[in-house]
């Protein structure tokens, strides 16, 4: 309907207004549903659009407007109401044609193919030193959920796991799975306070043993004596430590930094798999550095074509960036003196290299204490000639979890946290997927524990599997074919909660369009829920198993389209539709 109205006040804009000295073809026809019945079904606010631009009252424009249409069987009435609104009336069985729609395409209703672009998110990417947490969950869900949305809407949608495996954090890791794995042999050795603490790294320490037995341990008491040090707060030691356990084991000590890569990696993989989370693609920082045949290095090149556009200088041994001349509050180090390329350098490059692969949007999900890294990420795109336009960043905001009213501690100095695993085996992969996407990203959370494993309609998520499972309920007693339900009477839906339902119905590919343009998944919570709650508000005030076969037809094939919808929108937020609870 919404399609056939655009299409009808086009053609009505044009015989009207193809003398004046404006492009009429240029002003978008929004078409909006309407809450309150007596407004109508679906309105417009062209009239007011056109008002400024044709120099005359939005209500005169509307009046015009609404002479010029012919109502037909679907459309029995126009109205101008307010400043200008043009407001229209759909016949009963207009509204039904959504019905009609879902049973033809069923799990493809909502779905569309004109979106025909490449998408690159890259999400999670949290540093290989340890096991996923409850803090990495939010953002985990958004970019795997936010990935099926695009794929929706008809995008090309490559998801990326960026692993930070390059520089001193993978050193100290490395350090640290060295003390557990010496401490198999000697308990005497004590873990240094800065390395990785969590006990994590135990089980990984005796797959190392399993594997080289003690090949690697070394017996040095000098080694033993400066790990047992009482500086060890001084972050000079921990490098110092570094240094001493390389020097001992020489290559080896890259075999170890290798090995807890890989095994923590491994457990990445398989939590994020088990929490329905699927990188397709994962970006090693290591490879910005790697000269291959001769050649610069991705780093290298990035830095070159920077200079090249007048945006290097140094000062000091140092190599900068002038990012304060494009927004940034200050100019950034990319190499320092000593010659170690920052943090920033990898970023630099590992972006460029993003557009160099082509592209159409490129979303970054960061936890919303990277806030600061915006100016200078899109100043070096910036510097290097990108469309900044291509780069979207979208903030999660920190969740709290809480059980019986409390907030639960996430972490300690121990490096004790809560994992992500843990969080999956206490409350299950789809409570845990539903409650970190149930509001605005930009949003704090606070995730209650208690309410994600409660049987009742205060759980959302239960609230919208139960409306699924009642209407599988009432289609088994009725002894049906759907499939021969599509010949029903659809006049009969005339109730107003029959009339909401399918209007709701009706919303759910523009809202699918909208949530994939605007990078907003919870959208697809919020549909369900008002769904679901229209839902079980009709399903408790009237019968379906009726003795008037063509209502009860009419009734069935109106839920069977409910059905299919919530099994639609589940289906993008990675939950199963039960059949029965």
């Amino acid at each position: 309907m919404k399609e056939k109205i655009q299409k009808d006040l086009k053609r009505i804009l044009g015989e009207l207004y193809s003398s004046v000295d404006i492009d009429i073809k240029k002003f978008d026809i929004n078409i909006q549903d309407n809450k309150e019945k007596e407004h109508g079904d679906l309105a417009s606010n062209i009239a007011l659009v056109l008002a400024k631009p044709l120099g005359r009252n939005p209500k005169e424009i509307a009046e015009e407007i609404k002479e010029n249409f012919q109502t037909d069987q679907d459309i029995t009435k126009v109205e101008v109401a307010g400043p200008g609104f043009i407001n229209f009336f759909l016949s009963k069985k207009s509204h039904g044609a959504v019905l009609k729609e879902i049973f033809i395409e069923k799990d493809g209703y909502g779905s569309s193919k004109s979106n025909n672009k490449k998408v690159l998110i890259e999400y999670v990417s949290s540093n290989p030193t340890g096991p996923l947490h409850v803090g990495h969950g939010r953002g985990a869900v958004f970019g795997s959920v936010l990935a099926r949305l695009l794929n929706e809407a008809g995008f090309k949608v490559d998801e990326e796991y960026y692993v930070n495996d390059f520089g001193r954090q993978m050193n100290i890791l490395a350090a640290s799975l060295w003390i557990r794995y010496a401490q198999i042999f000697n308990n005497d050795i004590q873990m240094i306070k800065n390395g990785y603490q969590g006990e994590y790294l135990i089980p990984i320490a005796k797959n190392l043993k399993e594997k080289r037995s003690n090949e690697l341990f070394l017996s040095d008491s000098d080694l033993n004596d400066l790990l047992n040090k009482d500086t060890q707060e001084d972050e000079s030691f921990v490098d110092s430590v570094i240094e001493t356990i390389r020097s001992r084991l020489g290559d080896e000590f890259l075999f170890i930094r290798d090995f807890a890569l890989k095994e923590i990696l491994d457990l990445i993989q398989a939590d994020l798999s088990e929490f329905g989370v699927n990188h397709n693609k994962w970006f090693s920082e290591s490879s910005l550095y790697e000269n291959k045949l001769g050649s610069d290095s991705i780093v290298d090149k990035a830095i070159n074509e920077l200079d090249s556009n007048g945006f290097i200088y140094e000062q000091e041994g140092a190599t900068w960036f002038k990012s304060s001349t494009l927004g940034d509050d200050k100019d950034r180090v990319l190499k320092r003196g000593n010659g170690e390329y920052t943090y920033f350098a990898s970023d630099v490059a590992y972006h460029l290299d993003k557009y160099d692969r082509g592209y159409d949007r490129i979303i970054n999900i960061w936890g919303s204490d990277h806030h600061g890294y915006i100016p200078r990420v899109r100043a070096a795109m910036e510097a290097s000639a990108r469309n900044i336009q291509k780069l979207e960043v979208v903030f999660i905001q920190f969740a709290n979890l809480i059980r019986s009213g409390k907030k639960v501690p996430m972490s300690t100095r121990s490096g004790e946290f809560i994992t992500l695993k843990e969080l999956i085996d206490e409350v299950t992969t789809e409570a845990a997927r539903f409650f970190y996407i149930n509001r605005k990203s930009d949003q704090h959370l606070d995730f209650d524990l208690d309410l994600a494993k409660e049987q009742s309609k205060d759980n959302p998520l239960y609230y919208i599997q139960y409306a699924h499972a009642r209407i599988c309920s009432v289609l088994s007693k009725s002894h049906i074919d759907e499939g021969k339900l599509a010949n029903s009477d659809l006049t009969l839906l005339d109730l107003d909660k029959e009339v909401e339902l399918q209007k709701v119905l009706n919303q759910y590919p523009v809202l699918i369009e909208r949530a994939a343009l605007s990078s907003e998944p919870h959208l697809i919570c919020y549909y369900l829920k008002d769904l679901a709650s229209i839902f079980h508000s009709y399903y408790n005030s009237e019968k379906f198993l009726v003795e008037d076969q063509n209502l009860m037809n009419s009734r069935l094939f109106l839920l069977s389209g409910v059905k299919q919808v919530i099994h639609n929108g589940l289906s993008i937020l990675g939950i199963n539709a039960p059949q029965e609870m």
